[in-house]
């Protein structure tokens, strides 16, 4: 059987998650929804896009939450979501 790390790596970018979302998550454990994803390769686009809006904002005098990492998380064969993917913000 296969850890969650190992897992994780099996996931192409282009593999077909069905219906995936995008979680910015803080050090603390602060998490807030980005976007649903179809791909890992989306929820690369989705987490540079948001990270920088999210630093725009910043620039601007707001206070964002600032994410440590992006996860993606899609349904398993089971029917149950289980952390596939994680993006190192930037």
């Amino acid at each position: 059987m296969l850890t969650a790390n190992e897992q994780k790596r099996t996931i192409a970018e282009t593999a077909d998650l069905g219906i995936g979302m995008l979680i910015a998550e803080t050090e603390g454990g602060t998490y807030q929804p980005v976007a649903a994803v179809a791909t890992i390769s989306e929820a690369r686009e989705m987490a540079s896009h948001d990270f920088r809006r999210r630093m725009k904002e910043l620039d601007r005098g707001g206070e964002p939450v600032c994410p440590a990492r992006y996860t993606v998380w899609a349904r398993n064969v089971d029917g149950d979501y289980r952390n596939v993917h994680e993006i190192e913000a930037a």
